[in-house]
């Protein structure tokens, strides 16, 4: 693989506002399309988050660190528990079960977008029990029939920011099904209403993706603290 410069966790960490809606889709297009080559070719990667995004200066985004993950096996197929990183584990993954599909990476791409528009880690425990606390106190999420008001109430922070429109939320809440059955997918997602000019004709525009900016921060950034 080529050198890149960054990943999405330190670009994010630089950044004094949420990422813009045009930055966030193009970084969600382009995982979603690698992911998708995954799931299709039957692999899940069983470790998404933002450090394991690697991005250059263009804003071009490549998944990393395959350490964790393995070829699905047939509906009978066992896999090991308690993997990926504990804030974007999938809510199956957390309470133990060891039959899970490629819906586990789904759910860890629902937390890295909410993260992107919001600054902020959606689901921050420090220890399993307290991850699924926190998740099942996000009332609504999950439901078959979701409330937007039950939805807001759960996710304050959401609420609160203009990042977050009708189509970003039902994509979410889509994302963050408990019911790994009932997860969107990867062509589903591309498919979304948010996701229609993310099309696989849609090209990586340096004017949406160009991360120049964003490098600038981070070298200001180094400066200041020494």
């Amino acid at each position: 693989m080529e050198h890149l410069d960054s990943d999405l966790k330190r670009l994010m960490d630089v950044k004094m506002r949420p990422l813009r809606p045009s930055e966030v889709k193009c970084m969600m297009k382009q995982l979603l399309e690698g992911v998708k080559f995954l799931h299709e070719n039957e692999v899940m990667h069983r470790d998404l988050k933002p450090s394991n995004l690697l991005v250059n200066k263009m804003g071009e985004l490549k998944i990393c660190d395959f350490g964790l993950s393995r070829q699905l096996q047939s509906e009978s197929g066992s896999y090991s528990p308690g993997v990926a990183t504990l804030w974007y584990r999938a809510l199956e993954v957390l309470a133990g079960m060891e039959t899970y599909s490629s819906a586990i990476d789904m759910w860890s791409m629902g937390c890295i977008m909410a993260e992107m528009l919001l600054k902020q880690v959606l689901f921050k425990g420090r220890c399993e029990i307290e991850q699924l606390r926190i998740i099942y106190m996000s009332s609504g999420i999950g439901c078959a029939k979701p409330s937007g008001n039950q939805l807001l109430r759960g996710f304050l922070a959401l609420g609160r920011t203009p990042m977050l429109t009708q189509l970003r939320f039902d994509l979410l809440n889509r994302l963050l099904r408990f019911d790994p059955n009932k997860r969107i997918t990867t062509n589903e997602t591309l498919n979304h209403g948010w996701s229609r000019n993310l099309n696989p004709t849609f090209s990586v525009s340096p004017r949406n993706c160009n991360s120049a900016h964003l490098y600038q921060e981070i070298k200001e950034k180094t400066i200041t603290k020494r």
